[in-house]
């Protein structure tokens, strides 16, 4: 989709003033976020209830006791199963106080990822090889991950290194895009981007809110921005539960 343009789409505005959107031009973009807001709720809602689903019917991979995990399981198995609990109840507590499409973004992005260390534990307890994390689609998470088929990562690079590459080429190798994103990116297009909403002050009097891509949105505004929505690091699971992504939503609105 492209529509989350159209909040930042207008006419040009006579040298010293600033453009304002007009009332319908606001509606319009609040009519648009709401949109695609009911729709991603309910594709992040079916994917953490089919993550959930798994979690539940699976053999849990640490078994506990009183005196705690059964011996001959370590530390870091550990930290991970913990990890994995905490990370599908952010989810959840994402899915139900989204303040935004990003946190929406999260819920499904942390749930999946949960999913993940869930088999690369039960795959270590089995002696087999750890599944490879799917690396995320920076214009927008929720696309299909990004796929290397070619040498790996760093190869790569030295191989882009070392031949000429036209602008186009150079913007769609700075970022991990999925299949689309890249295509589009190399067309001299714009990739599909997940929107945020965010206030822009447009006068001295008057506050708008417009759609911009999620990771333009400054960080005290969203713990999302600077992490792909929770895809890389470990940190974002015990932000959520103790409530950092509504201060930093309650923040923007008080902008």
């Amino acid at each position: 989709m492209r529509w989350w343009f159209l909040g930042m789409v207008r006419p040009a505005a006579p040298e010293g003033r600033r453009w304002e959107p007009s009332k319908e031009e606001q509606q319009r973009v609040l009519d648009e976020w709401e949109t695609a807001r009911e729709r991603l709720e309910r594709l992040v809602s079916a994917r953490v209830t089919a993550v959930g689903e798994v979690l539940r019917a699976a053999e849990l991979p640490v078994e506990r006791s009183e005196d705690g995990p059964t011996p001959g399981f370590d530390a870091p198995a550990e930290r991970d199963y913990t990890w994995v609990l905490d990370a599908f109840q952010a989810a959840g507590k994402l899915l139900d106080e989204a303040a935004d499409l990003p946190d929406l973004a999260a819920a499904a992005v942390l749930a999946e990822r949960a999913l993940v260390r869930f088999a690369a534990l039960h795959a270590r307890r089995a002696g087999q090889p750890e599944p490879r994390a799917p690396e995320r689609c920076y214009y927008n998470p929720l696309h299909a991950a990004v796929e290397h088929t070619g040498p790996p990562p760093r190869k790569q690079h030295r191989q882009r290194a070392r031949r000429r590459t036209g602008p186009r080429e150079a913007a769609a190798d700075r970022r991990p895009a999925c299949a689309s994103c890249r295509k589009a990116i190399l067309a001299g297009q714009q990739p599909d981007v997940l929107p945020a909403l965010v206030p822009v002050k447009v006068s001295r009097l008057r506050t708008a809110r417009l759609l911009v891509p999620y990771y333009s949105v400054p960080q005290q505004w969203s713990l999302w921005s600077v992490s792909v929505c929770g895809a890389y690091g470990d940190e974002w699971p015990g932000l959520v539960l103790r409530g950092e992504h509504r201060r930093r939503a309650a923040a923007a609105r008080k902008a």
